[in-house]
């Protein structure tokens, strides 16, 4: 059985190294050092789910005096987390991102120059006066229907930077038009 553990030296809460106890029993090692000490890695909670786009994770390891749960004649080496938000301008490129995502896969950019160069044939010739055939109703109807979800995803960008800006969390994937 390895069991991570960290050796200190006491005098001035130097690091040496980060390794497994070097025994196999957790007994107490003799014959070290005075002004060195074992402490037993302890992480009292699992890492915490979180949006990453939003928040930074940072791991706080802390030498303790407080002995480990399961080996109490071992202080242990605590490792806990911790969230801190990302500035607003991150979390606005990561909102932004998300909604270049929804709409690429709404209108793929493969799609994108036929639809609206067929798009203009279509307005063009409406503008002339001609009747428009089933298939350049269909097209007129497709782009239409892509531009109210464009708009959508536009409109939900900017509800979302407002939440940011208003000191909110904002679900960066809900509402997105995608298809």
């Amino acid at each position: 059985m390895s069991v991570p553990a960290v050796l200190i030296r006491t005098s001035n809460g130097e690091i040496i190294k980060h390794d497994v106890y070097p025994r196999e029993d957790m007994a107490l090692v003799e014959g070290l050092d005075p002004d060195l000490k074992w402490l037993v890695k302890f992480t009292p909670f699992v890492k915490p789910d979180y949006d990453s786009r939003i928040f930074i994770l940072r791991q706080v390891e802390e030498v303790t005096t407080i002995a480990h749960p399961d080996y109490e004649h071992l202080n242990q080496y605590k490792i806990t987390f911790e969230t801190e938000k990302r500035q607003d301008a991150d979390i606005e490129t990561s909102i932004a991102n998300a909604e270049q995502d929804a709409n690429q896969q709404m209108l793929p950019a493969t799609r994108q120059l036929k639809l609206m160069a067929l798009g203009l044939g279509v307005l063009f010739r409406a503008l002339d006066g001609l009747e428009l055939s089933s298939k350049e109703k269909v097209i007129k109807d497709e782009i239409v229907t892509k531009a109210t979800k464009l708009w959508k995803n536009d409109n939900n960008l900017r509800n979302k930077i407002t939440q940011l800006a208003q000191g909110e969390e904002p679900e960066i994937d809900a509402g997105w038009e995608k298809e």
